[in-house]
C-alpha cells in the first residue's frame, strides 16, 4: 500500500467512495457463508493507495457497506429478469464493480452506463479499464447530465447509491424531475438515504475521514417519492438492521424516536406508468 496521499487523486465527497470499496474487498472475511463475493474489489483498493485514516475500516461501517451491496445487486438483478435488454445507469458510479459481479447471471444485452465526477472517471479508466461500465463524466446537479441516457427508449433503471444524501434538498429534487423528465411513465430507481437528523447530525465517521458533508434525508421511501411529483415508493429495504444484533437494536430504537421511520435504508421508486387525469 503507498502512503502517496495523491496516488488516488479523490478529495471530499469523492474521496467516500473508499470506504465501501474497503467492505466489498473483505466482505469474504466480514461475512463468510453470506454468497457475496467481489475479488476484484480488493485488487482495485490495493490500487488506489489509499491511507487508513481515509477510510471507514470498523466493522459495523464495514459490513454496513456490504449489506448495502447485496441489497443493490438484487435490486438490479431482479430488474434485469424483468427486462433482459435493460439499461442500469449508474449516477454516482465510483469504483462500484457490479457489472462484473453479476457478469455470470446477468442477460448478454444488458447495458452499463456510470456518471461520475471527471477525478473519478479517470481514476476508474485507470483500476477498471475492463469494466463493461460505459461512463461519462459530470456532475449530477448539472442539467445536461441525462445526455448519458441511450437516445433510444428502453426499460431503465436508475442506480444512485451512497450519493443522495452528499446533495441539497433542491438538488435531489431537480434529480428526481430530472430523471423523470427524461425516462417518462414508467421509470424505476434505487437509492438509498437517510433520516433528515440523522443526515444533518454530523455525527457520522465519514465526515471525519473524508470532510464530505450530508446535507439532505428523507423520511422513508415515501419520503424520497414526494420531493418531486410523479414519483411513487413501491418499497422501502433495511440495512443497519442486517448488521448486527446491536445495530438491529439500534435502529429499532430510533425508529421511536423518528417517529417509525428507519435511520438510514433503500427506497424503490417508479414513476406513474400513465400521467394523471385532470379532471
Amino acid at each position: 500500500m503507498s502512503n502517496d496521499p495523491s496516488s488516488h487523486g479523490l478529495t471530499g465527497v469523492a474521496k467516500t467512495l473508499l470506504t465501501p470499496l474497503y467492505g466489498r474487498a473483505h466482505a469474504d472475511r466480514l461475512l463468510p457463508g453470506s454468497g457475496f463475493h467481489d475479488p476484484l474489489a480488493a485488487t482495485v483498493l490495493a490500487a488506489t493507495g489509499f491511507r487508513p485514516d481515509e477510510v471507514l475500516t470498523d466493522r459495523s461501517n464495514a459490513v454496513g457497506a456490504v449489506h448495502r451491496a447485496i441489497v443493490f445487486d438484487r435490486l438490479v438483478a431482479a430488474f434485469l429478469r424483468r427486462h433482459p435488454d435493460g439499461v442500469v445507469v449508474s449516477a454516482g458510479v465510483g469504483l462500484c464493480t457490479r457489472d462484473a459481479r453479476l457478469a455470470g447471471t446477468t442477460p448478454p444485452g444488458v447495458r452499463w452506463i456510470g456518471i461520475d465526477a471527471p477525478e473519478v472517471v479517470e481514476l476508474r479508466r485507470r483500476l477498471l479499464p475492463d469494466s463493461a461500465v460505459r461512463l461519462r463524466a459530470g456532475s449530477i446537479t448539472d442539467p445536461d447530465w441525462v445526455d448519458a441516457f441511450p437516445a433510444e427508449p428502453a426499460p431503465t433503471l436508475v442506480v444512485v447509491e451512497g450519493v443522495l444524501m452528499y446533495l441539497t434538498d433542491r438538488e435531489v429534487a431537480r434529480f428526481l424531475a430530472d430523471v423523470r423528465a427524461r425516462l417518462g411513465p414508467g421509470a424505476e430507481l434505487v437509492a438509498d438515504f437517510f433520516h433528515p437528523w440523522v443526515a444533518r447530525s454530523g455525527l457520522h465517521p465519514i465526515v471525519r475521514a473524508t470532510g464530505a458533508r450530508f446535507r439532505s434525508g428523507a423520511r422513508g421511501a415515501r419520503g424520497l417519492a414526494s420531493v418531486t411529483p410523479g414519483w411513487t415508493a413501491t418499497a422501502e429495504y433495511p440495512v443497519m438492521e442486517r448488521i448486527g444484533t446491536p445495530q438491529r437494536i439500534a435502529a429499532a430504537l430510533l425508529r421511536v424516536v423518528l417517529r417509525g421511520h428507519r435511520p438510514y435504508a433503500v427506497a424503490d421508486l417508479r414513476t406513474a406508468a400513465r400521467e394523471p387525469r385532470h379532471v
